[in-house]
């Protein structure tokens, strides 16, 4: 993705078009920069964060699971 490219998503996010889904996302508390955050990564780079997430969630799992 160009530098221009992101600039242009940057800007849809803080001023969606009125009526969009974008602009119903954002007015329901979606976090439209976690996108562009992910769309400035490589396939690899988000199946990578991904496993991490899953490996995290996991831990927390397990933790739960011995406080009991």
């Amino acid at each position: 993705m160009t530098v221009e490219e992101q600039q242009r998503l940057w800007d849809l996010v803080q001023n969606p078009p009125p009526g969009s889904k974008i602009e119903a996302a954002k007015e329901y508390g979606v976090d439209l920069t976690l996108n562009l955050r992910a769309l400035k990564q490589t396939p690899t780079e988000r199946a990578e964060a991904m496993e991490a997430a899953l490996e995290f969630v996991e831990e927390l799992r397990k933790a739960a699971l011995a406080r009991r």
